[in-house]
């Protein structure tokens, strides 16, 4: 692992006077913010639920006390985001194969209606990989493939050699886009089924106006195989065989009869928004974010612990956005202005940040850079800055800049870019936003496996355990040096405008 310090303060223009390092945060004030947002009567911070909307409103009371202006379009502290929850009430399926018909175990898949009832017969099924198009790289799954009217099955995954490829809503929707019938992922051998069965069960939140095929869902890997078997083929060999650039999507000899019906709700939650403006660049901005929601009651009805409390993913992260808007309103007046953006819906496939990246609060032009903070309380103080997003943007001399202002190390690898597609930032660089995620929580593979395994996304996610704060604090006073240089004109210039082309 390499590090850098004096040598990123060479790559800057004309050498500008650098901000002066600061103090860590106040550990007690990030901790009562995490304890409120990670607190049971929250019951998880689910968009569209009444805990979702408390912790909504606590961040925009919390930006208003420290003196943050109203943010989002019409003077609104909140911009709306909406949602359409489908909820699965029946399904029925029948499968015809060269050694007849069967049906799937009912706990083997799980199958969501766009609309209230789905009715489809004698439709033809189709393995299309990993469900891409990127002849860039070789895989060009759906080359020439008609999928109008057919079940298509697609792996939820991303091949090793296509880490960046579109995420599976990308390219369910792209294959719906298609005319497909059926859109109908297969959960990877080691991922848990049994727990992604259950929270697709409780229901799927999605943007309203995003295009989804008439039917979706998801199957186990087992009966994916099973269900290959039946036609004629090796469903583990096929997966093998999807890795490969130049694979081709495969005609099944196999045709299904799927009956489905869905629960609908719609609803809005939003990305809330505060401003500190700038005294003379006001139209250019460094945008901080963190994401306030979780994944709600995400247990079934009758355990003792239902609750995915979200303690560091992301209540953590929230109170990371505050306490750093606190130190930046408190300082000197910066000459750009600072937008603080809690988004909703990060869990469900960076919807908040989407809606954000769509429609930010001054033109993308005029962003030179956002910091976004995910999960950030893991590594204790002392360790070094990995960044998501380092190699991607213009901003790597100015992170190393304020590394060296405030006595850190940087890890100058791009290890942690394996993360990149996996947090909103990945929404704002694909819409030509500058857009990393720097701290320490990144910076040790071994230490983010165990979380990743363990409390992650689990009911344990919560201050029952203590979580380290103190690297929570140090990286925060890293972040405020960054983005004090960031809104310096003199020290960093205006990105250029534009959408990129990430590979």
């Amino acid at each position: 692992m390499k590090h850098v310090f004096s040598l990123a303060l060479f790559l800057l223009p004309a050498a500008p006077a650098l901000p002066a390092a600061e103090p860590p945060l106040d550990q007690a004030a990030l901790r009562a913010h995490i304890a409120y947002l990670a607190d049971d009567a929250l019951e998880g911070r689910k968009p569209g639920t009444e805990g979702g909307n408390k912790a909504a409103l606590y961040v925009a009371r919390q930006f208003q006390a420290m003196g943050l202006q109203p943010g989002a379009a019409g003077q609104s502290w909140y911009q709306p985001v909406p949602l359409i929850e489908r909820t699965p009430i029946s399904s029925s399926q029948i499968w015809h194969g060269q050694a007849g018909d069967f049906r799937l175990d009912r706990n083997d898949v799980l199958l969501l209606a766009r609309d209230e009832a789905f009715d489809l017969n004698a439709a033809q099924v189709v393995f299309a990989g990993y469900g891409l198009d990127r002849s860039a790289q070789g895989f060009v799954d759906l080359k020439d493939v008609d999928v109008a009217g057919k079940v298509v099955l697609i792996l939820s995954g991303r091949p090793d050699a296509a880490r960046d490829a579109p995420g599976l809503e990308a390219r369910r929707a792209a294959i719906a886009r298609a005319g497909a019938a059926a859109v109908i992922a297969i959960v990877g051998p080691s991922d848990p089924w049994e727990l992604i069965r259950d929270q697709l069960g409780r229901g799927r939140a999605a943007l309203a106006t995003d295009l989804h095929a008439p039917l979706e869902g998801g199957i186990a890997f087992d009966a994916w195989t099973a269900l290959a078997r039946r036609a004629g083929r090796d469903g583990a060999d096929l997966a093998a065989q999807a890795e490969k650039a130049g694979f081709r999507a495969v005609t099944l000899n196999l045709t299904a009869d799927i009956v489905a019906r869905s629960g609908l709700r719609r609803f809005e939650s939003v990305n809330v928004i505060g401003e500190l403006p700038g005294k003379d660049h006001a139209r250019e901005a460094v945008l901080f974010l963190a994401h306030w929601d979780h994944l709600g009651l995400c247990r079934p009805p009758g355990v003792p612990d239902r609750i995915c409390n979200g303690a560091v993913d992301n209540a953590s992260g929230v109170a990371l956005l505050i306490e750093a808007a606190r130190r930046l309103a408190r300082g000197p007046s910066s000459r750009r202005s600072f937008y603080f953006v809690a988004t909703t819906a990060e869990e469900i496939g960076l919807i908040g940040a989407r809606v954000l990246a769509a429609d930010p609060p001054v033109p993308r032009k005029r962003i030179v850079g956002a910091l976004n903070f995910d999960t950030v309380a893991i590594a204790p103080a002392g360790e070094p800055i990995a960044v998501i997003g380092r190699g991607r943007t213009a901003l790597d001399p100015f992170i190393d800049a304020a590394a060296h202002v405030q006595n850190r190390r940087i890890d100058d690898s791009e290890a942690a870019n394996a993360f990149i597609t996996r947090q909103d930032g990945w929404e704002l660089l694909k819409a030509g936003i500058p857009a990393v995620m720097p701290g320490g929580a990144f910076s040790d593979a071994t230490r983010l496996a165990t979380f990743l395994a363990g409390d992650y996304h689990k009911p344990t996610d919560d201050l029952a355990r203590p979580i380290p704060l103190d690297g929570v604090a140090e990286d925060g006073a890293f972040d405020v040096v960054l983005g004090r240089m960031l809104a310096d004109p003199a020290t960093v210039p205006l990105p250029s405008a534009g959408p990129r082309r990430l590979p």
